[in-house]
C-alpha cells in the first residue's frame, strides 16, 4: 500500500512546547514529502518532528519500504497507537545520504520508547492498531537538517512459505533463522542442517518445543556426498522448498584468521575460505534446484557480507574472506540469470546481515558501536522481514539488512 503524504493531515512538534528553539516544516507531496528545519539545543531542546494521522489504522504489516535522501543525519520512523507525545511510541532508526537509498523497516527494527526511553513488557508491535506515523530528528548536532521522502510503502505481511530449509542451523545467525521461522504458523517444515559432529543441544531444544516440524540433517558444505543426501531429502517434498537460506560460513578457525596484508595470505587458508564461502552456497543450490517445479515462487538466499562488495571496498584488508563473498556475489547473480529461464519465479539473492554478535565477529568487535551490534535475534527478524518483501523481480541483487541495496 503506497502512502499518499498529500492526504495526510500532518502535524508539526518541535521542541517548543519544552521551551526549545528548533524549527520545521513539512511540505507533502503525493509520493512524497520534504521535511526540513533548524535543530537547535538551547533551552534544553534539540528535537523536531512531524506527525500524520493515518486514514486506516495500521495492524500486522510485513515491513515498511521508504526510498530516503537528506543530510546524512540519523531519523527516526515513528509509530503511534495514539497522537499524544506523552503515550507509547514504537521507533525505528534510519541513516539518510545525497543519493536516493531504498529502506526496508520490520516489525522487529522497531522498539518501543516512552518519552525517548525504551520500555519493556508491551504487547507486540503487531498486535497493535497504529493510527499515526511520523518522523523524527533527535539528538544529532545542531543546524539545518533536511530529509527527502521520495516514496514509502507499507507492505502486507507475506507468507514464506510452509516448507523451509536453513544450512548451517547449529549456532549463531543460522540457529537464530532456525527458531524464528519454527515460532512461525507458516512453517510446517524446517529442515535444519548442521555440521556433523557440531553440538545439537539448541537444535535438539527447539525441537522438543516446536514438535513435528524440526528435520535434522547432517551436512558439511566441502564434501559431495552431503550434498546428494541434501538433494534426496529436497526431492521428498512435492515442489521442492519454498525458502531456503544458506547461512554457514566462516571468518576465522584455527590457525586461519583475517588478513591484515598480502604478506599473511596463505594458499590453504584462500583456498578453505573460498570452498566454505563461495563454493558451498553454489553446490546448496546445485542439489536443491532439481525438486524445485519451474513454475514455483520460491526464495533462494545466502548469507554474504558488506566487505564483499567490491564497490564498498575501501580499507582493505582481510583478502581471502573479501574475495570469498565476492565470488559469492558473483555466484548468485550469475545463478539468478539462469533461472530467469530455467524457473522464472525464482528470487535468487545474496544478504548482509549487519554485524552480529556471535562468534564469527566476537574477535573483531572492539571498534563496533554498541548500537550497531545486533543480537542474531535482531538479525534473524530482520532478514526475514526483508526476503518477506522480495518479488522475483528482486533476484540477483545484493541486500542490506535493511532492504537497501548493496553495490557489487
Amino acid at each position: 500500500m503506497p502512502l499518499e503524504f498529500d492526504r495526510i493531515p500532518w502535524r508539526i512538534s518541535n521542541d517548543d512546547v519544552m521551551g526549545g528553539l528548533s524549527s520545521s516544516r513539512l511540505e507533502a507531496q503525493a509520493s512524497g514529502m520534504l521535511f526540513e528545519g533548524e535543530l537547535s539545543r538551547e533551552n534544553d531542546g534539540g528535537f523536531a518532528s512531524a506527525l500524520g494521522a493515518l486514514a486506516q489504522p495500521l495492524r500486522g504489516f510485513g515491513a515498511i519500504r521508504l526510498t530516503v535522501s537528506g543530510d546524512g543525519r540519523r531519523y527516526q520512523l515513528r509509530l503511534r497507537e495514539l497522537r499524544d507525545g506523552r503515550s507509547l511510541a514504537w521507533r525505528a532508526f534510519f541513516t539518510t545520504g545525497e543519493e536516493p537509498a531504498q529502506v526496508t523497516l520490520t516489525p522487529a527494527d522497531f522498539e518501543p520508547v516512552l518519552r525517548g526511553e525504551a520500555v519493556v513488557g508491551t504487547a507486540p508491535l503487531e498486535e497493535t492498531d497504529i493510527h499515526y506515523l511520523g518522523f523524527m530528528l533527535t539528538g544529532s548536532e545542531p543546524g539545518a537538517f533536511r530529509l527527502q521522502v521520495h516514496d514509502m510503502e507499507i507492505m502486507p505481511r507475506r507468507s514464506l512459505g510452509s516448507t523451509r530449509l536453513v544450512i548451517g542451523a547449529s549456532r549463531g545467525i543460522g540457529l537464530a533463522l532456525a527458531a524464528a521461522q519454527l515460532s512461525d504458523p507458516d512453517t510446517q517444515t524446517l529442515v535444519a542442517t548442521h555440521r556433523p559432529g557440531s553440538s545439537l543441544d539448541e537444535l535438539s531444544a527447539l525441537g522438543e518445543r516446536w514438535p513435528g516440524k524440526l528435520r535434522l540433517l547432517p551436512l558439511d558444505v566441502t564434501d559431495a556426498g552431503s550434498f546428494d543426501r541434501l538433494a534426496a531429502v529436497a526431492g521428498e517434498f512435492e515442489h521442492g522448498f519454498d525458502l531456503a537460506i544458506h547461512a554457514a560460513g566462516i571468518l576465522h578457525e584455527g590457525d586461519l584468521r583475517p588478513e591484515k596484508s598480502l604478506a599473511q595470505c596463505e594458499p590453504h587458508n584462500l583456498a578453505r575460505l573460498f570452498e566454505v564461502n563461495s563454493i558451498g552456497p553454489l553446490l546448496t543450490a546445485r542439489a536443491l534446484l532439481p525438486a524445485q517445479a519451474r513454475k514455483k515462487q520460491f526464495i533462494f538466499a545466502a548469507i554474504s557480507a558488506m566487505v564483499g562488495s567490491i564497490g564498498d571496498n575501501r580499507l582493505g584488508g582481510w583478502y581471502g574472506y573479501r574475495a570469498s563473498k565476492a565470488a559469492l556475489n558473483q555466484f548468485m547473480r550469475t545463478l539468478a540469470n539462469e533461472c530467469r529461464l530455467s524457473h522464472p519465479q525464482a528470487t535468487i539473492v545474496a544478504l548482509h546481515p549487519g554485524t552480529t554478535d556471535t562468534e564469527l565477529s566476537r574477535p573483531f568487535q572492539r571498534n563496533i558501536e554498541p548500537d550497531r551490534l545486533y543480537t542474531a535475534e535482531q538479525t534473524a527478524s530482520r532478514m526475514l522481514g526483508v526476503l518477506g518483501a522480495l518479488e522475483p523481480a528482486d533476484s540477483g541483487r545484493f541486500f542490506n539488512w535493511n532492504g537497501a541495496e548493496i553495490p557489487w
